[in-house]
C-alpha cells in the first residue's frame, strides 16, 4: 500500500469495518479477524493506539508463524491476507479480509461480531441469522452429491499435489496427508458420496458425468461467419486441466498482426498473457455449472477476444464495480477457495484490475465486462486504430525502465490524487501519463479513442491532471495537444538506470 493510502486509512479512525490493535497479540487479533469476517469485512492494522497514535511492531516478526496461528485457529477457514507496512520508519501489520462465505467464523469457541468500533461475542439472534445464511448456502449446487462416481474416477495424483502445494504456500487448513480426508475437510466429499464441485475440480473425464463442463475455442480470420472459422476445438477435462490448456493456448498466442485500413502498414502486437489467463480462469471459477446446457466460450477475431460463459454477476456486484477493488462473491466458493488455495486467484477482488492495468500498460484499449441475461462476458481489444498511439518506435521497452516509470508514475498520482477518485479512475489517470511518456505529447481525441471514453469524462481527467501539475497543455488553441509536465518530466529523465 503506497503510504499516502496507509496514511489516509488511519485517518479514517476505528469503525465496523476498521480496527486498530496496539500490539502483537494473536488472541485478539483472531478475534477481531474473526469478528469481520462475521460481518461486513474489513481491515485490522496492528501498531495503531484507539488514538490512532502510531506504535509500530517489532520488524522482526515471523509471518509465517502468524499466518499458521490464524489459519488453524479460525474456524472454517477462511483467506486472510496479512501485509508488512513501512510508514514513519516504523513497521506495521495489516490483515485484510471480506465478509465470509461461510459464516458462522469461530475463534477458540467463540462467535464474535463487529458493532461500531467494538468486537463483541454475537448474541444468540445474530448466531441464528449467520447458521441460517450458512444453511442456506450449503444447499447449493456444488455441494449435491454426483452419482455414479467411484474413487478410480478420480485423479488421484493431482489432489495429491494440491493438498500438498496448498500446504507448501501455508493456504491450507488440513495438516495431514490422506487425499480422502482432504476432500472432506473441504467438503468435497460427504458421507462416502463426492460432490459436484468435487467432480469439476478432480475427476478424470468430468464431462461424462457434467458435460457443461467443457470449453469451447473457437477463431476467426475475419467477421464472425463459417467461412472465416480457422479453429473450432472443444477443451474436456477437470478444471485444473483445462486450466494448463488455456494457459498453453494462452501462450502460443504470440504476436497479432493488424493491417491499418488505407495504408500499406502492419501493425504487430501481443495480448498481455498474465491478463487473458485471469479473465479465462475467472471464468471456469465463476461460470453456473448448475445449468446443463452451461456454456464458457472463447472467441478469438482479428482485433479482439471475447470470453463468454453462463451466469450473471451476484446481486452485490455491478459491472462498474469490476473496473475498482470489490469484494469477492464466489458463485462457486468450494471451486474458488480450492483454487485460491493453489494460488490461481485473488479472493480479495483485485483480479479484475489487474486485468485492466495490465491491457493499458501496453496501450491497448480497455477491456470491457458485460452481463445480460445469464451471460457474462469479457472482450479484450487489440491496438487502438489512430496512427500516433499505434506508432510504437519511440516506445520504451526495458523492462528497469518501465518499472521505474511506472513507480514514479504511480506515486504521483497516488500522492495528487490520494482517496479523491475510485480506483478505475486512478488507473485510468496513470495509463494517461504513461502513454504521454511514451508519445511526448498527444490529443484529447486520441485519448478519447483510445480509452473508448465519452468526450466529458476524459476532459475531467486532463483537468485533473493538469490541477495537480502533472500534465500541461501545448500547442494553440485550435491545435490544443498536452504532455507532461516540466516537474513530472524530470523526475522520469533523471533516473539512474
Amino acid at each position: 500500500m503506497e503510504n499516502s493510502n496507509f496514511n489516509s486509512l488511519i485517518q479514517k479512525g476505528e469503525s465496523d469495518v476498521l480496527a486498530f490493535l496496539e500490539k502483537v497479540d494473536l488472541d485478539k487479533i483472531s478475534s477481531i479477524l474473526c469478528s469481520l469476517l462475521n460481518n461486513k469485512g474489513g481491515n485490522l492494522v496492528v501498531g495503531v493506539d484507539t488514538f490512532q497514535n502510531l506504535i509500530g511492531v517489532p520488524s522482526d516478526l515471523k509471518e509465517d508463524a502468524i499466518r499458521n496461528y490464524l489459519v488453524n485457529k479460525i474456524i472454517p477457514e477462511s483467506p486472510i491476507e496479512l501485509f508488512i507496512e513501512k510508514f514513519d520508519s516504523k513497521t506495521f501489520l495489516l490483515f485484510k479480509v471480506w465478509e465470509g462465505t461461510k459464516q458462522p467464523y469461530i475463534y477458540e469457541g467463540n462467535i464474535y461480531f463487529r458493532k461500531g468500533n467494538q468486537t463483541q461475542k454475537a448474541t444468540s439472534q445474530e448466531i441464528s441469522s449467520l447458521i441460517h445464511g450458512r444453511q442456506k448456502n450449503e444447499l447449493h449446487w456444488e455441494r449435491q452429491i454426483s452419482f455414479g462416481l467411484d474413487w478410480e474416477d478420480f485423479d488421484h495424483e493431482l489432489i495429491h499435489t494440491v493438498m500438498n502445494e496448498s500446504q507448501s504456500n501455508q493456504r491450507s487448513s488440513y495438516k495431514g496427508n490422506d487425499s480422502l480426508e482432504f476432500l472432506s475437510h473441504y467438503g468435497l466429499f460427504n458421507n462416502g458420496s463426492f460432490t459436484n464441485a468435487c467432480v469439476v475440480l478432480f475427476a478424470k473425464n468430468p464431462a461424462k458425468y457434467l458435460p457443461q463442463t467443457r470449453v469451447r475455442i473457437t477463431e476467426y480470420a475475419e467477421g464472425k461467419t463459417d467461412k472465416s472459422l480457422l479453429r473450432d476445438e472443444i477443451l474436456e477435462g477437470n478444471l485444473f486441466e483445462i486450466r494448463n490448456k488455456l494457459e498453453t493456448y494462452v501462450q502460443n498466442m504470440g504476436i497479432r498482426s493488424l493491417f491499418l485500413s488505407n495504408e500499406w502498414r502492419r501493425l504487430d502486437f501481443k495480448y498481455p498473457e498474465k491478463a487473458l489467463q485471469e479473465g479465462m480462469v475467472n471464468a471456469l471459477i465463476h461460470r453456473d455449472y448448475s445449468l446443463y446446457n452451461s456454456h464458457l466460450t472463447i472467441s478469438s477475431y482479428q482485433d479482439s477476444i471475447v470470453i463468454i460463459n453462463s451466469g450473471k454477476l451476484p446481486e452485490e456486484l455491478k459491472v462498474a464495480d469490476l473496473r475498482k477493488n470489490h469484494r469477492s462473491f464466489p458463485v462457486n466458493p468450494d471451486i474458488a477457495h480450492i483454487t485460491f488455495l493453489m494460488g490461481y486467484i485473488d479472493k480479495l477482488g483485485r483480479g479484475t484490475v489487474k486485468i485492466l492495468e495490465e491491457c493499458i500498460a501496453l496501450n491497448l484499449k480497455e477491456p470491457k465486462w458485460s452481463s445480460k441475461k445469464n451471460e457474462v462476458s469479457l472482450t479484450f481489444y487489440g491496438p487502438i486504430s489512430k496512427d500516433k498511439l499505434l506508432n510504437t518506435n519511440n516506445v520504451k521497452l526495458d523492462d528497469a525502465v518501465n518499472n521505474a516509470v511506472n513507480a514514479i508514475i504511480n506515486d504521483a498520482v497516488n500522492d495528487a490524487v490520494n482517496n479523491a477518485v475510485n480506483d478505475a479512475v486512478k488507473v485510468r489517470l496513470k495509463s494517461i501519463l504513461r502513454i504521454l511518456y511514451n508519445h511526448k505529447t498527444l490529443a484529447l481525441k486520441d485519448l478519447i479513442v483510445h480509452f473508448n471514453s465519452s468526450r466529458p469524462t476524459i476532459q475531467r481527467d486532463i483537468l485533473l491532471l493538469a490541477s495537480r501539475d502533472l500534465i500541461k497543455k501545448t500547442g494553440s488553441d485550435r491545435y490544443r495537444e498536452y504532455e507532461l509536465s516540466n516537474s513530472l518530466r524530470i523526475k522520469i529523465d533523471t533516473l539512474d538506470l
